[in-house]
Formats: structure tokens, C-alpha cells, sequence
């Protein structure tokens, strides 16, 4: 064969001219979905989820959704990249075949990097009156990210939602290192000489592969326990000061490392003896109030500590019906800190729970935070424990969740953050005044009073306008959990991510 220099070289440089979107690959191939219904007819060998990222185009295998949906309940469908991606382009097919008149007409897309961010549009992705059975979007700015949405509002023929195929043209970008947290320092007093420590990792763009952790300082070698876990118990501590090391690597062998302290006070028992304890805080029958304070209160008088406002419920309780002693059960947080649970022992704050008045004699559960009062208790809990006034942090369940949000927009100056569960989004008035301080509301997905449609929705959901804001900082955030009932609170707060944020925000 005849060599041809010029040819040749017009051959390479034509393959390195390719624009970025020869270049990429449909990365959703075969990678996992999930969607909000699948058409029961037909399922699994047409209508599963996954057929819209298999590469076939025949009429048989696609994606439908099982309801009819609406812009405000539309059908989606999510892929899982399982790593950060740049993406550059998206091709829809849907419809039952390439015909007109099969195919979606309102729909939009959404992407976020992790299933803890929130939803972002993706721009030039929102269309309306679609008229073709394959669209395609060439985005002027690639985006980088995991997870992309499909919602489907509108759909012709019979209303069902249905995609043949949908591809992402882009490539995977360089393995990121994951991010770690140790946990909040803490100290025990003798005779106790072990702690538990909970160490915390996530990775945006793969999973955790190990978990170590190690002593860094300390006056004796300590005893790890479970140092290949998240949890590690360190014993056979001596008085002083221990540092100890947590290290996550991911599946793609980058590691990252945070490292928590440890004192230990010498002594028989806590300067103050209800350290460690719940106790009632007597406030004359106005705001009656449950107490917890560190099992190390009072053995440094100079150190101040988080405060936790824990809030129950229209019908929940604190203290006995004589406000004389602490329920073995109260409702709110301050229940993870009842005699036996873990964190008893590491929890850093001081945690009031106050014992709502009733108001009226019937029915009996009629209790509501009266806002300038919870704030005044809030106020004299500082000056009372030794609190710092930077750390301030409140949370609260279903009516209590609602005291979080009065106290949010009343008095936001005195807090560092805000917790509400399974209630519904504030109503601050405008909106952009609320969207730079540390919010995490969380609630059932079915739970009407938590509305997960307003906080979420990405038309003009809460989450949605305040990321419109001049102000907003990212600090919001909202956690939908499986269920259909109003409840969940309990699980939520036994999570060490939540404990770790209420003492983590500082104002």
C-alpha cells in the first residue's frame, strides 16, 4: 500500500479537531436507576426502570411510569453514575417508537452530586410542548455531577410517561478524594477510662473502601476497639490529653484523615454531680425544664459548652405531671441522652428540653410554644449553665419543629442553626431573609404536615427560591425519608451526623 504523508496527517489532525462531544460516551449505559412508579403491565421485560439505560431502541425495552403526572407530581426517572462525570450533552428518546405523537411534552431535568445535595436545574433542560420523539441538548457549560433526573409532567397518547433511552454523552473525571470527620472533641472524668468514638465519611463520586483509626498523642498507648470501623472504642485511657486519628479511603485508593481530642480528668466523679445526667430545672411551672449536661460539666469551671433547645410535640412531655422528675422516656432529642444510649458518655453540649404548659384544661394535649417565652428560657439558659452564646442551636418535632420556626424568624440573631422535623417550611416573609443561616429540616416523604413537595419541588419549592437569593449560603438543607406517616423523628436524631451538626454550627 502507497503511504500518502499528507493524507495521513489530514487523517490525525481531523481526529484531534473532534469536538468534545465526539470525544465522550454515553456514561448512563447500563449504569443503576431508579424512578418514581414502573407501569405494572409487562414488568420486568418492558417497563423496568433500567431499560432506559440498556442501549436498545426496539419498542420493547423502555422505561414507563405507572400514573399520570402533573407539574406538580410528575414521574421521574434518576441514574446513578456512581462517580462525578462532566456531562456535555443528553439525548431523550421517548415515546413508544420514533413516531410523533408518542412522545413526552413537559419535562425537565435535575442533577445533584450526591443524594444529600440538592437538585440543581440543569440549564436549557426545562421544555414545554415538546414536539419531538428524540431530543437532544448540547449544554453550552458541561456540568459535573453523579445523579441526573428525568421528570416527566406532561405526556401524549395515553398520559404515560415512557423514555426507549436515555443517554448522557460525557467522561468521568479524576477520582476525588472523599471527605472525613472525627467527631466533636470530648472528655471523660475517672473512674471512667474509655470513650466511644464515631467517625463520619462520604464520597461523592464512589464509596467508603476502609475505615482506620489511630492514636496520634497521648500520655499511654490506649486500647482501640473496632479500629477498622466507623465506631472505635479507645480504653485503658490515663489523665491528659488524647488525640486520635481518623482515616476513610475510598474505592479509588484516595484517602483523607480528621483527628478528634480526648481529655481526661483526674478525680472520683464531675465537680458538678449531675454531670452526665438529666435533671429538672424548676422554673416556677412556666417552662419547667429537662436538662442533660457532659458527663465532664464542671471539671474545668473556665469551659463553656454547645446548647441544645430540644422541643416536643402538641401532646409530647418532658417531666412527670408534677414537673418533679424527668420521664424515663421524654419526647424530643433529649431522648437520645436518656440513661443507657450511646452518646451519654460523648455528647459535648448541655441539652434543655423544656415541659410545655398546657393551655386550657381540655383537650389535654393542647401545648404550643409560646415564642417570647421558649426565647426567654433560651436566654437565662445561657447565663445559668456555662454556655457559649456562639452555639446556640435548637430542635424540634411536628409542633416542636413549628417552635424551631418561630424562633427562627423572631429571634434568629441568638441561634446558629435550626433543626425542624416533620413540619412543614417556614414562612419568613421575604424568604431571602432566612437564606443564609444554617437550616436541616428533615420528615417522611408521605407526611402531609411535612409537605416534602413544598420544601423540594424544583418549580418554586422553599429549597428552590432561597438558592434564587443574593444571600444564600448553601447552609439549607433537607433530608426526605422513606415513610407515610408523621413520624421518623426519633430515627433522625439517633443518626451521629445530626447529633454532630446541632453542636457543630457556630453563629
Amino acid at each position: 500500500m502507497r503511504w500518502h504523508p499528507p493524507s495521513l496527517l489530514a487523517a490525525v489532525l481531523s481526529l484531534v479537531a473532534l469536538p468534545a462531544w465526539a470525544q465522550t460516551t454515553n456514561v448512563a449505559l447500563n449504569k443503576p436507576s431508579t424512578a418514581s412508579s414502573i407501569h405494572p403491565n409487562g414488568y420486568p421485560t418492558q417497563f423496568a426502570n433500567a431499560k432506559a439505560f440498556n442501549g436498545i431502541l426496539n419498542t420493547e425495552d423502555r422505561w414507563a411510569g405507572a400514573s399520570v403526572p402533573s407539574a406538580t407530581t410528575p414521574e421521574w426517572i434518576e441514574v446513578d453514575l456512581q462517580a462525578v462525570h462532566r456531562i456535555e450533552g443528553i439525548t431523550l428518546y421517548s415515546g413508544r417508537d420514533n413516531t410523533v405523537g408518542q412522545q413526552m411534552l413537559d419535562f425537565d431535568f435535575h442533577h445533584r452530586l450526591a443524594t444529600t445535595a440538592s437538585f440543581e436545574p440543569v440549564p436549557g433542560g426545562a421544555v414545554i410542548n415538546n414536539a419531538q420523539p428524540t431530543w437532544t441538548l448540547a449544554l453550552a457549560q458541561p456540568l459535573e455531577t453523579r445523579y441526573v433526573r428525568l421528570s416527566c409532567k406532561r405526556a401524549s397518547a395515553d398520559g404515560l410517561c415512557r423514555v426507549r433511552e436515555l443517554e448522557l454523552r460525557g467522561v468521568r473525571l479524576a477520582n476525588q478524594p472523599p471527605t472525613a470527620f472525627a467527631g466533636n472533641d470530648t472528655a471523660i472524668v475517672q473512674p471512667a477510662s474509655s470513650v466511644q468514638l464515631q467517625g463520619t465519611a462520604s464520597d461523592t463520586d464512589g464509596t467508603i473502601a476502609t475505615y482506620q483509626w489511630q492514636q496520634a498523642f497521648g500520655p499511654t498507648p490506649a486500647t482501640l476497639t473496632g479500629a477498622t470501623t466507623r465506631t472505635v472504642t479507645a480504653s485503658n485511657l490515663t489523665p491528659g490529653s488524647y488525640i486520635f486519628r481518623f482515616t476513610a479511603t475510598d474505592n479509588g485508593g484516595a484517602a483523607v484523615s480528621d483527628t478528634v481530642s480526648v481529655k481526661v480528668h483526674a478525680g472520683t466523679q464531675a465537680a458538678d454531680a449531675r454531670a452526665g445526667k438529666i435533671h429538672v430545672w424548676s422554673r416556677g411551672g412556666t417552662y419547667d425544664t429537662a436538662v442533660f449536661l457532659p458527663i465532664e460539666y464542671g471539671a474545668d469551671p473556665l469551659k463553656k459548652y454547645p446548647l441544645v433547645l430540644s422541643l416536643h410535640g402538641r401532646g409530647g412531655t418532658t417531666l412527670s405531671s408534677d414537673h418533679t422528675t424527668v420521664l424515663s422516656n421524654p419526647e424530643g432529642f433529649i431522648r437520645q441522652l436518656i440513661p443507657g444510649k450511646a452518646i451519654v458518655t460523648t455528647y459535648p453540649a448541655v441539652v434543655i428540653a423544656p415541659h410545655a404548659p398546657r393551655i386550657g384544661a381540655t383537650p389535654p394535649y393542647d401545648t404550643y410554644w409560646n415564642v417570647d417565652l421558649t426565647h426567654a428560657l433560651v436566654l437565662e439558659a445561657i447565663t445559668r449553665f456555662n454556655i457559649d452564646p456562639d452555639r446556640v442551636t435548637m430542635t424540634g418535632l411536628s409542633f416542636g419543629g413549628a417552635g424551631v420556626n418561630d424562633q427562627l424568624l423572631k429571634y434568629r440573631s441568638t441561634y446558629a442553626g435550626g433543626m425542624p422535623l416533620a413540619y412543614t417550611s417556614p414562612v419568613a416573609n421575604p424568604l431571602c431573609s432566612i437564606a443564609d443561616f444554617p437550616l436541616w429540616a428533615a420528615g417522611n416523604s408521605g407526611d402531609g404536615t411535612f409537605n416534602a413537595w413544598k420544601w423540594t419541588n424544583p418549580t418554586d419549592g422553599v429549597l428552590t427560591q432561597l438558592r434564587q437569593c443574593p444571600n444564600y449560603t448553601g447552609e439549607i438543607q433537607v433530608t426526605v425519608t422513606p415513610g407515610t406517616t408523621h413520624s421518623g423523628w426519633d430515627e433522625f436524631w439517633s443518626r451521629p451526623d445530626a447529633q454532630t451538626w446541632l453542636v457543630s454550627q457556630v453563629r
